[in-house]
């Protein structure tokens, strides 16, 4: 059951929605995401749920498509965890990115879960050179 509000939620993503009306039977009110240094993020990132509305707001100004691939998933208690192959397309030239260019990443997502929704989330991303 938790894996179906999971895929929900990558779904969305891989749509650019930034509605939060979208999430309502997904993200618990009081979200908060984690996303560990990598590529595109130098140091330690964590959103409530405000800034992660205007986090994806900004991923759809760079990026004309993007994916979500789920490799493996492990449900245990109020956790699920992933294992996930990001794929996107970049839709504009901004910095070092060219539109036209491919983008990969290898991503392990782990969701906590309160009360039915996800209430927190740590991404530990690694992308391809670029």
């Amino acid at each position: 059951m938790k894996l179906a509000v999971v895929k929900r939620y990558f779904a969305l993503t891989e749509q650019f929605s930034a509605v939060e009306s979208d999430y309502t039977d997904v993200l618990h009110p009081d979200i908060e995401q984690c996303e560990f240094p990598n590529l595109l993020t130098a140091q330690l990132t964590v959103s409530d749920r405000m800034t992660l509305f205007q986090r994806m707001q900004g991923g759809s100004k760079l990026l004309a498509s993007q994916q979500y691939d789920i490799q493996r998933a492990y449900e245990v208690d109020d956790t699920v965890i992933t294992e996930v192959i990001w794929t996107a397309e970049v839709g504009a030239d901004i910095g070092a990115f060219k539109s036209g260019q491919k983008l990969k990443a290898y991503f392990c997502c782990i969701f906590d879960f309160k009360d039915g929704f996800i209430y927190r989330q740590r991404n530990y991303d690694c992308f391809e050179r670029f």
